[in-house]
């Protein structure tokens, strides 16, 4: 089964107010694009409406009317797989940050926009679009698939269901990847499937995930292969694959082609190589390794359907995944910002995001918890969890930096960070409430100095009235600040750490965290000792 991109609109609309700006954009891209142009919001929802679906949509901030903001995102609503895009002269960073959370657009540039990255970013926009519409593709032929399922007879025999066997396995490992969410998960589903549809067990994947012709060994995980790019390869079965992009199999006359490079991306004896189709050649090579072995035709046209299906999600998921690595990014730049001011936290960021997770995962798997800390819950409080501390932005340097204790004055003073950071977040949030990784950022900043028996601050809560992911924090926290060196104090040994941690038990901590604490103080001293801070 695969995809096919004919009849994927690759239409462009260009929206704006300046009648001689639309003119000067249709005359510079016209070779290059089917362009399109609207003056004004109305008149764009008009095109659209008549002669839609378009593959990307730029507008204006400033217009008459409607502004940009409230145009794309009616635009989302009623075309949602549209790639959208700003081109404006305000360059202020609250209409770039209002952009991007409510009008759902992909990027937002400013004017006037130099040619060459127009081009590229209009090029980006109609590869989003492709791969939006090919998963929606991929839905509709899942459908179909199940339909024709549906339509089997249960009279069908022993030889009929083994006729059949190649194809339902290829539609089963379709609706697996459709649930899954991200793109190891799916390396993962396709070995397990291709090793039940072959019989065969020695598989290799080798991708590139960047696109660039760099490949490098994503299963299996533990191989110590280096990576190879394209244009390095000598002349032989896997150049060969790179370039005509056509599946080998092994056979009398194929075999002796085979050089020591092509050999060495194998597991075993080399039997057949399928290559993984990408927009821009080839993206993956799967290799399968066996002797005496033969394919049915139906199993190997089960197994192109895989990779071809495979290739589509695998391309989506990457897309999907540096996205959100970019907004990981932006919460690791916040929070170096207090750290870069604190020179004692060293990988303490790091540190708490592991702890965290590992407090999550334990009590994920209680019936009081179970239905509360879901993948989401965890993912959240792990992306959010550097943010605990970005209060101390507001700190002096004379207090953050003093190398000593903390008169009482200076420490009231410190307090103030936990509020510091919380309003800061609080603000975000009130502007952008969809964003559940900033709430859980707040509560984090405001409640990582509370204490379960209310002595903390700086509300003074008491109980499950603190949040649960500042609960958490509280304890993951302290921990790490007890294991690490500080300029007043050498780091406290490991039974000394979890002494006073089980001391704190019902009074500083929730006692279901100290629990969930002990029953992995094993892994938390491991965390400790492999991300230590570099003395």
């Amino acid at each position: 089964m695969t995809l096919s991109s004919a009849g994927i609109s690759q239409k462009i609309l260009f929206v704006d107010d300046e009648v001689l700006l639309l003119e000067g954009l249709k005359r510079q891209l016209r070779r290059e694009f089917d362009l399109t142009v609207a003056e004004g919001a109305a008149a764009a929802l008009a095109v659209l409406a008549e002669d839609g679906p378009f593959a990307v949509v730029v507008s204006d901030y400033n217009m008459p009317g409607m502004d940009g903001i409230v145009f794309l995102n009616t635009v989302y609503q009623r075309h949602p797989h549209t790639v959208l895009m700003m081109l404006t002269g305000r360059a202020e960073l609250n209409v770039a940050v209002n952009a991007l959370h409510n009008a759902h657009i992909s990027r937002f540039l400013n004017k006037p926009c130099p040619k060459e990255i127009l081009l590229e970013t209009l090029n980006d926009g109609l590869e989003q679009y492709r791969l939006r519409m090919s998963e929606q593709l991929l839905q509709t032929q899942l459908q179909q698939a199940n339909q024709q399922l549906n339509q089997l007879n249960s009279q069908l025999e022993a030889l009929v269901a083994q006729k059949t066997r190649a194809l339902q396995l290829q539609y089963r490992y379709v609706a697996n990847i459709t649930q899954m969410n991200n793109s190891q998960a799916i390396i993962g589903a396709l070995v397990n499937a291709v090793s039940e549809l072959t019989d065969l067990h020695d598989v290799s994947l080798w991708l590139s995930p960047q696109l660039d012709g760099h490949f490098s060994c994503h299963y299996p995980h533990a191989a110590e292969q280096p990576g190879f790019h394209a244009k390095n390869c000598s002349v032989g079965m896997i150049a060969g694959i790179l370039t005509d992009k056509r599946i080998w199999q092994r056979n009398a006359l194929t075999e002796t082609t085979l050089n020591a490079f092509d050999k060495s991306l194998f597991l075993g004896q080399p039997f057949m190589t399928v290559p993984l189709h990408g927009t821009q050649g080839v993206l993956g090579l799967l290799n399968l390794a066996g002797d005496n072995v033969r394919l049915e035709a139906d199993t190997l046209e089960a197994l192109t359907g895989m990779t071809d299906v495979t290739a589509t999600a695998l391309q989506s998921h990457w897309h999907r995944e540096a996205f959100d690595e970019a907004q990981d990014a932006i919460i690791t730049v916040l929070a170096k910002l207090s750290e870069y001011r604190d020179p004692e936290t060293g990988a303490h960021l790091l540190r708490l995001k592991k702890y965290s997770a590992l407090i999550c995962g334990f009590l994920a798997k209680t019936d009081k918890y179970s239905n509360i800390i879901t993948p989401a819950f965890t993912d959240d409080l792990v992306r959010s969890s550097p943010l605990h501390d970005i209060g101390k932005v507001g700190i002096p340097d004379a207090i953050l930096k003093k190398p000593g204790r903390l008169t009482p004055d200076e420490f009231e003073i410190m307090k103030t960070h936990a509020l510091i950071g919380g309003d800061t977040l609080r603000t975000v949030y009130e502007q952008y409430p969809s964003q559940g990784f900033i709430k859980c950022g707040m509560d984090v900043a405001y409640g990582h100095h509370e204490r379960w028996n209310g002595d903390g601050y700086p509300y003074g809560l008491q109980g499950e009235s603190i949040p649960l992911v500042a609960r958490i924090l509280a304890l993951v926290d302290v921990y790490d600040a007890l294991t690490c060196r500080r300029v007043y104090k050498p780091p406290f040994s490991r039974e000394q750490a979890k002494t006073i941690i089980a001391e704190g038990n019902g009074s500083h901590f929730d006692p279901d965290i100290v629990d969930a604490f002990l029953n992995n103080e094993a892994e938390f001293h491991r965390i400790a000792e492999q991300y230590a801070d570099i003395v």
